[in-house]
């Protein structure tokens, strides 16, 4: 998330907008972004932070990348577009995407 932070303005250039979405409560949620601070001239968390906590997974489920073995979802990205279509997704086993890799996507569109 921090590539996501650092980068922030590229996706607000290329007219995008990140909302980042795990099944934790909204005081973890909070706690979170509390904890980021500074990081590459980026205070805080820029983007919008969602909790999936209640109906638990409920989103994730939708979305097909809930882990039912660990009560929690897969680290996954969906750029969806203006109209609602998912143009590009995929899960990561590791980590997230580099911020510029999803540029690239977006900027397909």
């Amino acid at each position: 998330m921090r590539g996501f932070r650092a980068h922030y303005d590229k996706f607000q250039a290329v007219n995008t907008e990140i909302i980042e979405i795990s099944c934790d409560s909204v005081a973890v949620q909070k706690a979170w972004v509390e904890s980021m601070g500074d990081h590459e001239g980026v205070e805080g968390v820029p983007f919008h932070v969602a909790s999936d906590f209640w109906p638990h997974g409920e989103v994730t489920k939708t979305y097909g990348v809930f882990n039912d073995e660990r009560g929690n979802a897969r680290r996954s990205v969906f750029i969806i577009d203006s109209d609602g279509i998912i143009y590009w997704s995929n899960i990561y086993t590791d980590s997230i995407p580099a911020a510029g890799e999803l540029l690239h996507e977006i900027e397909k569109l």
